[in-house]
Order: structure tokens, then C-alpha cells, then sequence
């Protein structure tokens, strides 16, 4: 009886696992062609797969009106896939008979180009892989594409919410149709009640040349009109991205000796490029300059020295050359006058020499004095690799890795009126800081800017809008990508992801601002004793989430997108009663000794009872409260309002040292 049962259980084992082989085996055979997932749009995505993030199943953003949004998903093809394209559905609104327009959608796959040696004198934790490998960069123009089997491809979307735009959500699909099937993906996008604002509250400025035009648009000549036009395109496209001062370059500008040797100026060409800038709408500042040089043994030279410049000779037509020193001090005031005469006067910057160093820094004060003597008002701005320019420069520039090391120094020179920017420049920039190679964290373009607001910065400054290698597709040289933000075609431009998330940046610094606005409005309605609110504080707190100091910042995507949605939480929040503003010295997430007192203060609308951590706290009639507080056991502060017309509470917390 035994053995005849143990039989028939055998028997049964034998016939279940057939029929679950024959299951799993008939799900290999019918398993989908390919899959389709989403994932943040500030990671890169390796055709190979190489460390793919964990797929999501729908592609969630949120922005407010007048922003460009992005938004990426990923095709693993698990058959070879042939005439792979997308198509997006227009978002409509969930709750109104209302949609974005179909030209607010776009798509581009993501093409990657190939580096042999990873950028130098990183840590391996500051790259995303180790070289050689292929890296995502590029928005390909391509409208189909193959996918072999095995292989990843990323589609990149962007979206431009129109400045009319109706809040709430919205939705709608991305479809990847191929040769075997067709698969969607939700998209839903949320549209805040907020507006970003035009006028732009950070200086940026990407440096381009013609120089490549012949080889890689076909245009021979610099003053035909097909050179206008594709001039005209790249002032488009870099408005499009929030760039907002422009290079024009001095030797533009026509120089001629009259029969009694003094000179003359004409200034017709240099003002059809600017012109062309301009009328784009959204520029805030020309730069030009660039009249001194390094001497013998270029950079490293002790010497910086007053450039020769050329002239048409009024005998004989031909064009010599004469010194610095005797054509500047007739070049310098003709050209400050043209450009008050334009307007332009007081929206111009210029440099004296590029990226001056301590053992060469003493003679570029000299030439920045001369210029100073003969074009007074001229602002003067310079990259530099020294502390030490003094008061002859208004807009210091300083290089990230320096910036960071000297920070003291700079930050003096910014609290004697001078302007602080500061410039990156890929392999030659030491120390693990926010960079722009393609070897790098795609999220660390993005993050420049929220280091601009963190460390109260009005500029950058990056020398690689299109200084391509022979090959940027192919053969990227030394530079690894960093030289370039655009990819050339032969009719226009392609951006590059690394273009794409530094606009988002931008635009990030400008959420800051707009939550700084809303505060100085409020401040400026209080009184005299509402004096210690600093309207950048609670922006610089919320961007300290992501940037901690200069090369402490979170890599994680999700960190970064909580840290935006919390300003527009609180720009939402300070329309709704009761108005409510609480700062703490130090900031909220500061490291404090335990059981320390922190300086709370703050404004409540009249009317409002305040409590923090449960105690009730006594409010002014102007609304001011203000208490040496005592953090929770859990190491908060947790401020409450109560007010006829609704109820808030605000946490703020610290790190505890022990």
C-alpha cells in the first residue's frame, strides 16, 4: 500500500513539473518583444544597460507655467527591434476640457558618444562608470531607430508648459511602436499655479565660435546672409536655454588712421551681432574684450601684457600693426561712447585677460588699470585663478576648485560690492566638484545652479558652447564632452542632455528667487522690527538639502526633485492664511551641540496664536514672535499656528552632535 501511494505521488510530481515546463517554456516563446519603463530624467541610460535605474510605470512630473520639463523612458529590447519610433498624445486636463498643445511635446532618442580614458584627477565614486564605454549625451535627430537585441535605448521628453497653462493634472501617453509591437506608457503631469518668470535673475554665459562653421554647416564666408541666419539660430537656441549674456568679439570692429594719424572706428559689424543677440528679447549682457595677452611661455608666464592690434594705414591702404599702448587710449573711449550712444553701456561687461594667476597677477592689474584709466565705466570681469585682483576688477570669476579653497578671500571681495561668479573647466578642474564631462553624473549640470543660489553666486561662466573636436561623435578628444553643450548638424544644432538639465538648473535658481520675491514682498509691508527677516534664507535652506557645501551634494535625483516641490509647497503656503514666515539662526539641518538654544524668529498675521513645541509663544501686534528655543527629543522645532481663518504648522530640523 505504501509503495503503490509513493508511485502515484511520483507520478503526480512528474506530470506537474511537465506542465509547468511546459508553461514556463511557452512563456519564453510568447514573452513581449521588448519593455518600456521610466526613469528620471537626470540619470544616463547605457545602451548596454550598465547599472539601469529601477524602471517605473509611469513618467510623473510636475512644473509651473512658463518651465520646461523633462521626462525620460527606456526601450529594452528583448528581440532585435526594427523601425522603432514614439509618438506622444496630447496631455489633457483630467477636470477642464482643455489640452497642452501638441508643439509643447517633444521626443528625441538618446545617441552616446565613446570615451577611451575616464576625465583625470576624479575619485572613481565621482564617475558613473569607468571608461572605455559609450556614453548617453546627445538628442539624436533620428525619427527611427534599430535596437539590437539585449540592447537599452533612452527616449528623452521635453516639455514646455505654455505661460497660460491651466493648473492641475494632466495626462496623456508616450507610445513605442516598433515592427512587433506597440507598448504606452502613462505620462501625468502636474501644472502648479505659479508662473516662471521671464526676466532672468541669473547671469549665464557659454562661450561659442564661428570658426567651425565651414566644416561642419557648409557656410564659407562670415558675412553672407546664410551666416546671419545660422548665427541668429544659435542666439535662439541659446535664449532657449536661458543664456543670457553674449560674447562679441572686439576684432569686429574696423580700426583706421586718418592722414593725421589718429584713428577711427567702425562699428557696423560688431553691431549686427549684438543686434542679433538682442533681438532674441532675452539678454541681459554683452560681453567683450579680451586686450591683453600672456607672454612668453603662455599661461605660465610672470608676464601679462597689452595685445598689438591691427589698423588700416592711411597712405598706403595696407593693415599694420601697432602696440596696446598707443592704440588702446583712442580705442577705449570711441568704443565707451558707441556703446552709450547703443544703450548698451551699462549692459556691458569686459575682460582685460583670460584666467590670470598669482605669479602673473600683478601685471594684469596694470593692464586692468589702463583700461580702467581710458574707458571708465566699462565694467571689467575676468576668470580667475588668483585672490588677488583687488579693486581692479567688478566682477570676479573665479574657477570652482579655487573658489571652494579661497571662498574666505572671495567672499570678502563680495562684501566690498564686487560681483561673484564662477566658472568650471572639466580635466582641469581638481577636487570632487560638480563637473560637466560625460563620464560624470548627468544631475551635477543641474546641481551648478542650485550651488549659484546655495552660495549666493549671480553668474556662471563655461567655455564650451561648440568647440568641437574633428569628430564630437565619434572622437571626443581630451575634453570628453566638456567643450560642447550642442552637437552640429549641418542646418542647426542638436542639444546635448548635459544642455538640456543645466536650463532646468537655471530654472531651479529662478524657483529660489521667486520664494525669495514672495518673502521680501512680505517683509516689505512689516515694521522696523520685522527687520531681521532675511528673505534668502528659507531658499537657502531648502537648496542646502541638495548642496551642502561645494563638493558635499546628493547625486540622488529623488533628494533633488523633493527639495523643488518643497518651494513650491512654500510659495503656495504664503498665500494661504494665516501668513506665517519662521527662520532659525542657525539654519534648519545645521549640526548643533545638544540641548542648545536656537534663535527662533519670525512674522504671524495678526490674529494668529503661535505655539512652538507646544508652548504658547507671546505675538506683537506687528506680528513679530521671537524665542531661544530648545530642540524635541527628536530634534525639531515644530511651530504652530492657529488663526480664525485656518490652521499651519512648520518643522524645521538639525542634526544632533551628541
Amino acid at each position: 500500500m505504501y509503495n503503490k501511494s509513493n508511485a502515484a505521488i511520483k507520478s503526480y510530481f512528474v506530470f506537474f513539473i511537465s506542465i509547468i515546463l511546459l508553461c514556463f517554456n511557452g512563456n519564453i516563446t510568447q514573452a513581449a518583444p521588448f519593455e518600456c519603463f521610466a526613469v528620471s530624467d537626470l540619470v544616463r541610460v547605457f545602451d548596454d544597460g550598465y547599472n539601469c535605474p529601477n524602471p517605473q510605470e509611469s513618467l510623473e512630473i510636475f512644473g509651473i507655467r512658463n518651465e520646461h520639463v523633462s521626462a525620460q523612458c527606456v526601450i529594452k529590447a528583448n528581440q532585435d527591434l526594427q523601425n522603432v519610433t514614439v509618438s506622444l498624445s496630447r496631455l489633457k486636463h483630467i477636470s477642464l476640457s482643455t489640452s497642452l498643445p501638441a508643439n509643447a511635446l517633444e521626443w528625441n532618442f538618446v545617441g552616446s558618444i565613446p570615451i577611451e580614458e575616464n576625465t583625470p584627477k576624479y575619485r572613481k565614486t565621482d564617475l558613473i562608470r569607468a571608461a572605455p564605454a559609450r556614453f548617453p549625451d546627445y538628442l539624436s535627430e533620428d525619427s527611427e531607430v534599430f535596437v539590437k537585441k539585449g540592447n537599452y535605448k533612452a527616449v528623452y521628453l521635453t516639455i514646455k508648459i505654455p505661460r497660460d497653462a491651466e493648473a492641475g493634472d494632466y495626462k496623456g501617453a508616450v507610445t513605442i511602436k516598433t515592427d512587433k509591437a506597440n507598448i504606452s506608457l502613462p505620462v501625468h503631469l502636474i501644472v502648479y499655479p505659479l508662473t516662471l518668470p521671464d526676466d532672468r535673475h541669473l547671469m549665464i554665459t557659454e562661450w561659442m565660435t564661428t570658426g567651425n562653421f565651414r566644416k561642419f554647416h557648409d557656410i564659407d564666408t562670415s558675412d553672407s546672409e546664410r551666416f546671419y541666419e545660422m548665427l541668429r539660430l544659435y542666439a535662439e537656441n541659446m535664449a532657449e536655454h536661458r543664456q543670457n549674456v553674449f560674447r562679441v568679439s572686439l576684432g569686429l570692429i574696423i580700426s583706421k588712421q586718418d592722414a593725421d594719424g589718429s584713428l577711427k572706428f567702425v562699428f557696423s559689424k560688431f553691431d549686427k551681432w549684438a543686434d542679433i543677440f538682442w533681438d532674441t528679447g532675452r539678454m541681459d549682457l554683452l560681453e567683450t574684450g579680451f586686450v591683453a595677452r600672456f607672454g612668453e611661455g603662455g599661461w605660465s608666464s610672470s608676464k601679462i601684457l597689452l595685445g598689438d592690434f591691427r589698423i588700416q594705414e592711411h597712405s598706403s591702404g595696407r593693415s599694420v600693426t601697432i602696440p596696446g599702448e598707443k592704440f588702446l587710449p583712442q580705442f577705449l573711449p570711441a568704443l565707451e561712447n558707441h556703446l552709450r550712444e547703443k544703450g548698451w553701456l551699462e549692459k556691458t561687461v569686459f575682460h582685460i585677460a583670460d584666467e590670470p594667476s598669482n605669479h602673473n597677477v600683478t601685471s594684469w592689474r596694470e593692464a586692468s588699470q589702463f583700461v580702467h584709466r581710458y574707458a571708465p565705466a566699462l565694467r571689467r570681469m575676468d576668470a580667475i585663478e588668483t585672490p588677488h585682483c583687488f579693486d581692479r576688477l567688478e566682477i570676479w570669476v573665479p574657477k570652482l576648485d579655487h573658489l571652494a579653497t579661497w571662498y574666505d578671500v572671495y567672499k570678502e571681495a563680495q562684501s566690498r560690492g564686487n560681483e561673484l561668479w564662477f566658472y568650471t573647466v572639466g580635466i582641469f578642474q581638481k577636487g570632487s566638484y560638480p563637473n560637466k564631462t560625460a563620464d560624470v553624473a548627468l544631475i551635477e549640470s543641474r546641481i551648478l545652479h542650485w550651488l549659484n543660489y546655495r552660495f549666493g553666486l549671480k553668474g556662471y561662466l563655461h567655455w564650451g558652447f561648440n568647440h568641437w573636436t574633428d569628430d564630437p561623435f565619434e572622437a571626443p578628444g581630451q575634453h570628453r564632452g566638456d567643450g560642447w553643450h550642442v552637437y552640429p548638424k549641418k542646418d542647426g544644432l542638436l542639444c546635448s542632455l548635459r544642455w538640456e538639465q543645466m536650463r532646468n538648473g537655471i530654472q531651479d535658481y529662478e524657483y529660489f528667487w521667486m520664494l525669495e520675491d514672495k518673502i521680501a514682498q512680505i517683509k516689505a509691508g512689516l515694521g522696523e522690527n520685522l527687520s531681521m527677516i532675511d528673505p534668502s534664507r528659507r531658499p537657502v535652506e531648502i537648496a542646502s538639502r541638495v548642496v551642502r557645501t561645494m563638493s558635499d551634494f546628493s547625486r540622488n535625483p529623488q533628494v533633488l526633485y523633493a527639495a523643488k516641490k518643497q518651494v513650491v509647497d512654500e510659495l503656495l503656503d504664503l498665500d494661504r492664511s494665516p501668513g506665517l514666515i519662521v527662520q532659525t539662526n542657525p539654519m534648519e539641518h545645521s549640526a548643533v551641540a545638544n540641548d542648545c538654544a536656537i534663535d527662533l524668529h519670525g512674522w504671524a498675521e495678526p490674529g494668529t496664536r503661535i505655539r512652538v513645541n507646544g508652548r504658547e509663544l507671546p505675538v506683537s501686534q506687528d506680528g513679530l514672535f521671537m524665542e531661544n528655543v530648545s530642540l524635541s527629543r527628536d530634534h525639531t522645532i515644530v511651530v504652530e499656528a492657529e488663526h480664525e481663518k485656518g490652521r499651519k504648522k512648520i518643522v524645521r530640523s538639525f542634526e544632533v552632535l551628541y
